[in-house]
């Protein structure tokens, strides 16, 4: 019974047919066979992981090039009902129910624009340093590309003692970029394709320039339900 397909209830001789399977006939699947189980988390659950989540990309931003490039995080301990609601109409939500992994990503302008909206908040994505007039960003497009945010939620279980430990682990994988500002233009200019190398972990060159007129982050709103954006 442990590799009967969740969705088509096929079974299969083996894990590694079941996964074949699945990649075969279910590659694109939205469906969560378990949804029912999973309960609605409140917004104030959902602002506190979406809050530690935007703490911890912040961190990872700088302003020098030696800040800029690939970049991954991850929260160990992350529910899969927070996951599953935050991501589950968006066109991209995938779920394997095999490997009991979830993913979603977001690319280019408008996929800034919808990370904006389900974490209300407009400055998740850059942080400022005033002395300098810098931004580290996370960076989505620049003039040729277009450049992705990639969330995805595991499950492991851990035996001990005769005792499973189940752990919930979100992860995501983005890209940063730095630049800066000047007060007498109001267009944002991304990096040029030109001076982004195939991996930008590696990226020598100078930092883009972003135009935009400067201005501090101003706190979060007040909570909000999540609810209004679907």
């Amino acid at each position: 019974m442990e590799n009967v397909c969740k969705l088509c209830f096929k079974a299969f001789t083996s894990y590694q047919k079941l996964l074949a399977h699945e990649r075969s006939k279910h590659r694109n699947n939205k469906i969560v066979p378990h949804f029912y189980s999973l309960v609605q988390p409140s917004s104030n659950q959902m602002f506190y992981y979406i809050n530690s989540f935007i703490v911890l990309v912040k961190k990872k931003l700088g302003f020098s090039r030696h800040a800029i490039g690939k970049k991954h995080l991850s929260i160990e301990t992350f529910p899969e009902n927070v996951f599953v609601y935050l991501f589950k109409d968006e066109e991209t939500f995938r779920y394997s129910p095999a490997k009991r992994k979830y993913q979603c990503y977001f690319e280019g302008f408008s996929g800034a624009t919808r990370l904006k909206q389900i974490f209300q908040y407009d400055h998740w994505d850059f942080r400022q340093y005033p002395l300098t007039n810098t931004k580290g960003y996370v960076l989505l497009e620049d003039y040729e590309n277009k450049y992705q945010v990639k969330f995805t939620w595991s499950q492991t279980i851990l035996s001990e003692n005769n005792r499973e430990f189940v752990l919930e682990k979100m992860s995501c994988n983005f890209i940063t970029d730095s630049g800066e500002f000047q007060e007498n233009d109001e267009r944002q200019v991304s990096t040029p394709k030109s001076n982004i190398p195939k991996n930008p972990i590696l990226r020598n060159d100078l930092p883009s320039i972003v135009k935009k007129r400067f201005r501090y982050i101003l706190p979060r709103s007040p909570l909000q339900n999540l609810n209004q954006l679907q």
